[in-house]
């Protein structure tokens, strides 16, 4: 006997909330077979709590994968699970706005410090290499994709802060894969990764209770980060061999070539945006939701990846160049150095930006500005710290 097959359809005039999206809880899908009706909704859009209910009046389960798939798609889009988990528990929500520093720079200057004073340079080199890369690929994907956040597009989701960049992938869900997936691949301690876990899992759920984000966009970050670091520690072992067979001069040469990966990712994602033009909606939503103006269509962190790379590179050649560096055995003199360490480079990271301002180049060329600012940052982070550790005698 012949399978019927369903074929699904959605009604263009579907009922819609008053955000403009689709309302599952009184759409219908139908099928082709006579009788058949299907009703399904998504979080947030049931008056009972979040839920997705699907019924039938009759138990016919053809479905196609097309719909299926949209089905999926349009429930991870959906702002209800923003507004859901916001209105969860009001203590909740008050603690996890409160973590937008762990996609900070000053956050990610830290661990990549207490991972180069506390372990060893070469794992600090590679955790910030693979950091620049990730942000560049980053800001190349949201470009190419140019997707709205939850507070462009409803009223319904509060904005405790303001982006102007595009919302898929997310950056912190996307930098914490790669940064934590890291330190656990390397550490490999059943606790370490634990703690990652939880970092990764708090920064992603900041990210959704602050309305900054869909569940889309992290769950996009958490794939396209462990694949990116996935394909780094890859091929890690073999550029390093590669690049300790160049002479020096051809391996400065190859550092500033990969110092520019980020930027070279995403002029071609910015130039596909030619033409394109911004939805009135979603900027006029964004200023009365966060009271700040948007402009995603430019490159806004791509030079400052390339500085941290840049920065990085030279900053551990230099060091090798000095006969390197090891943390000391003694666990209160690398505690001394961590700290020391740490302190000192958030506070190089907070003073050169005001140099670049005083002397004119933030204003007259602010992509310069932003690389150099990164540049010094890592420099000092990867050469300088270590080489006044060892003056000082502390030095395994």
């Amino acid at each position: 006997m012949e399978k019927k097959r369903a074929e699904f359809s959605i009604f263009m005039d579907a009922p819609r909330d008053r955000t403009g999206r689709l309302d599952y809880g009184l759409m219908p899908l139908r099928t082709t077979i006579p009788g058949s009706r299907w009703y399904f909704c998504t979080i947030g859009t049931c008056g009972s709590g979040p839920a997705i209910a699907i019924s039938s009046e009759r138990t016919i389960f053809f479905w196609e994968s097309s719909v299926l798939l949209f089905m999926v798609f349009d429930l991870l889009m959906d702002p209800g699970i923003n507004v859901a988990v916001q209105t969860f528990s009001v203590p909740v929500t008050a603690l996890f706005t409160q973590g937008e520093f762990l996609d900070s720079m000053p956050w990610y200057f830290l661990i990549i410090s207490l991972i180069t004073f506390g372990l060893h340079p070469r794992f600090g080199v590679r955790l910030a290499t693979v950091f620049g890369l990730n942000v560049g690929l980053n800001e190349a994907v949201k470009l190419f994709s140019h997707m709205p956040r939850p507070y462009w597009v409803s009223e319904a989701v509060t904005a405790y802060s303001g982006h102007s960049s595009f919302g898929f992938p997310s950056g912190a869900a996307m930098s914490g894969a790669v940064m934590y997936g890291y330190i656990a691949a390397i550490i490999r301690r059943w606790w370490v990764v634990l703690v990652c876990i939880i970092l990764l899992l708090a920064t992603s759920m900041v990210r959704i209770i602050s309305g900054i984000h869909f569940a889309l966009d992290i769950l996009g970050g958490w794939v396209i980060g462990l694949l990116l670091l996935a394909v780094f520690l890859l091929l890690m072992p073999r550029a390093e061999e590669f690049a300790a067979r160049l002479s020096r001069p051809v391996r400065l040469l190859l550092f500033i070539a990969v110092a520019a990966i980020p930027i070279l990712l995403v002029i071609p994602a910015y130039l596909s945006l030619a033409g394109w033009q911004l939805p009135s909606a979603w900027a006029n939503l964004a200023l009365q939701q966060s009271g700040e103006a948007i402009n995603p269509v430019r490159i806004q962190f791509a030079w400052g990846a390339s500085g941290i790379i840049f920065g990085s590179l030279f900053g551990y050649e230099f060091l090798r160049s000095r006969g390197g560096w090891n943390p000391p055995q003694d666990l209160k003199q690398r505690a001394a150095v961590v700290v020391a360490g740490i302190l000192s480079v958030l506070v190089v990271n907070a003073g050169i930006p005001l140099v670049w301002k005083t002397i004119g180049i933030t204003a007259m060329i602010p992509q310069l500005a932003a690389f150099l600012s990164m540049a010094v940052v890592m420099f000092w982070l990867m050469a300088c710290v270590p080489a006044l550790a060892a003056k000082a005698g502390y030095t395994g």
